[in-house]
């Protein structure tokens, strides 16, 4: 490439292959770096341009060969600057599909993930409430066994209790009868043991009445005979007369009148006797 004499040296133009590769394309730090060389040397192109152009009083010949190899280095450089372009935007482009397409498997993968999640979350919960009307059931199936069982001890102690008392009722019942025929048997006992020995006391009270009467008129001695035949067979009467073991003291306070009996005629013999 024709340059002026005194000129600077251009900036080397980049290349494509200088720039190194990241994740997603081309490195970004390194490609602003090759835009600003590549600017560095369009100016410096267009400033020896303009130093040749005002550089009039060379030859022509000189000029012409020096304006052909301007026009030719400007022309590599468009060329070389179209073709970097194309470069980086075939690397943008593919970059950009490069990282759409991952963006799209992240996004698919990660949609399979939340279904996936979602489906183990729809799983413990059908679980959850699987297990819970599993608990609800056991505890409403033991609750009713519970109650059943209670009831059926309740109905159980309730019959035993009705039976208890039945039967205790019964017993009693039974205790009252054998009481009740047990009292009505001593009292016709007693009543009939009363009633003989209310006709034994008039039999004998009639008898000592006869005697006294019949000896009243004999004396002394013959009343006195007649009073210790009476009380010997009023003797002889108790021990054969004796009262029945239930009713021991009935006996003594029914020989009362006997004696009462006996003495009133005792008493009325003076009176029969005075003549």
């Amino acid at each position: 490439m024709a340059t002026a004499p005194n000129a600077t040296p251009l900036t080397a133009l980049p290349q494509v292959e200088d720039i190194p590769k990241a994740r997603d394309g081309l490195d970004a730090e390194r490609v602003r770096e090759a835009f600003e060389a590549f600017r560095r040397h369009v100016a410096q192109l267009q400033a020896q341009l303009r130093v040749l152009q005002a550089a009039g009083s060379k030859k022509s010949s000189d000029a012409e060969a020096g304006g052909h190899a301007i026009r030719m280095d400007a022309l590599h450089l468009v060329r070389a600057a179209a073709e970097f372009a194309d470069t980086i935007e075939r690397d943008a482009q593919t970059a950009s599909a490069a990282q759409l397409s991952r963006t799209e498997q992240e996004i698919t993968r990660r949609q399979r993930d939340i279904r996936a999640q979602e489906a183990e979350i729809d799983r413990v919960r059908q679980d959850a409430e699987r297990q819970r009307a599993e608990t609800l059931s056991t505890a409403r199936k033991e609750a009713k066994d519970l109650l059943s069982k209670a009831q059926a001890d309740a109905t159980r102690e309730v019959q035993e209790a009705e039976a208890r008392g039945a039967k205790l009722l019964e017993q009693s019942r039974h205790q009252a009868t054998e009481l009740t025929n047990s009292a009505r048997a001593e009292v016709e006992q007693q009543l009939e043991w009363a009633r003989t020995q209310a006709q034994a006391v008039m039999a004998r009270a009639q008898d000592g009445a006869e005697q006294l009467l019949k000896a009243a008129g004999l004396g002394q001695e013959a009343l006195a005979q007649a009073v210790a035949a009476i009380v010997r067979s009023a003797d002889d009467a108790k021990e054969q007369e004796a009262p029945p073991a239930a009713s021991m003291a009935a006996p003594e306070d029914d020989h009362e009148p006997g004696d009462e009996a006996e003495s009133e005629p005792e008493s009325s013999e003076p009176s029969e006797s005075q003549p």
